[in-house]
């Protein structure tokens, strides 16, 4: 147990102190970047903090695994350069029971890495997007001349939309495209507006295109329900501009309870991500392991050090192509998100054999 505390300890400052310090390079940068409208004639100086507090979680998330990895090598090579690992070994500590030390730490974050990944990283986007939008409500950047429509998936139809007005409640160029099960188009409903009255949703200036196999038939109507609508929440939601969603909302999405803007393969991706989140940490310490061989005397610290980092960073590499060609449907999701931790669990293991040896 004193062994298990001791090195826990080692693992964790090192593993904490490199978290943070990349968390806080990266926020300097973001803060750098949107410094000047932080600070513009209409902002408030506590923006700056409101700022950095909001997208702490997600520079986080970004560099958790990088931390984990670095700071597991920095107390590898700590117990190295101490002479602790030989004292260890003449002990009858084998590199199978170092690593089963720091399993119950190493489980820990696991389950901090899958909160924040599944929980904490989506609610502080969109807690940020939606401050922002206040902040700073025009984009220097946005081209003015192109209109942005929002697309989204709602159950069996496709919709657009020009744009989102009083906290969802009222739509604009609200454009409705029905398919039958082969994906072709069978029905087009285009209007003004959309309006919910607190009960349901109702279009209105509606012009209604329906197609045939024989040809196709537009009419006119001045007001008409949108039944099926997603609700107001929803639409409040996909007009901020955030990525990350939860696992069980992206599952909603996929069974059709819940609008999403992005395609299937996204939302599979998601889900596959959050489920692969808690193995991750405990991957990165194992192919930090190479760290913890060679000695002072014996040498081989540094060549353990430069095994242990580069199969990490290859990993977080291929892991990362692999997740965007998921995103884009390229691979299934469940090969695509599990595919790497598979491949480097396996060299890893491989590698722990091999020194053991």
């Amino acid at each position: 147990m004193t062994l298990v505390r001791y090195l826990s300890r080692l693992f964790l400052t090192r593993f904490l102190a490199v978290l943070l310090a990349l968390s806080a390079l990266v926020e300097l940068l973001d803060l750098l970047d949107a410094i000047r409208r932080l600070l513009g004639p209409r902002s408030d100086p506590s923006n700056v903090v409101t700022f950095s507090l909001l997208r702490l979680p997600l520079a986080m998330e970004q560099l958790f695994l990088l931390a984990v990895l670095i700071g597991a090598v920095l107390a590898f090579r700590s117990l190295v350069q101490n002479n602790e690992i030989d004292m260890l070994r003449a002990a009858g500590v084998s590199p199978y029971r170092l690593l089963a030390c720091l399993l119950p730490l190493a489980g820990g974050l696991a389950v901090s890495y899958f909160l924040i990944v599944d929980r904490v990283a989506p609610a502080a986007e969109r807690a940020f997007a939606e401050w922002w939008s206040t902040v700073s409500p025009d984009s220097e950047d946005a081209d003015e001349s192109a209109p942005r429509l929002l697309w989204l998936r709602a159950g069996r139809e496709i919709v657009s939309i020009a744009a989102v007005e009083d906290e969802g409640r009222r739509l604009v160029d609200v454009t409705r495209y029905r398919r039958d099960a082969d994906g072709l188009l069978t029905l087009r409903i285009r209007a003004g507006e959309a309006e919910f009255d607190g009960v349901s949703w109702h279009l209105r200036d509606v012009g209604i295109l329906h197609v045939t196999a024989d040809g196709a038939a537009g009419e006119r109507r001045d007001a008409m329900p949108w039944e099926g609508a997603p609700p107001t929440r929803n639409f409040r939601e996909i007009a901020l501009p955030t990525e990350r969603l939860t696992s069980g909302r992206s599952r909603e999405v996929l069974a059709g309870e819940w609008a999403g803007v992005a395609g299937s393969a996204h939302y599979r991706t998601l889900v596959q991500k959050s489920l692969c989140s808690p193995v991750l940490p405990l991957l990165m310490l194992l192919l930090a392991m190479p760290a913890a061989t060679g000695g002072r005397r014996t040498g081989g610290m540094a060549r353990g050090m430069t095994v242990g980092l580069t199969m990490g960073l290859l990993f977080l590499v291929l892991n990362g192509v692999l997740l965007s060609m998921s995103e884009t449907g390229a691979l299934p999701a469940i090969i695509a998100v599990w595919a790497a931790p598979a491949i480097f669990a396996a060299l890893g293991t491989a590698l722990l054999l091999h020194n053991e040896e």
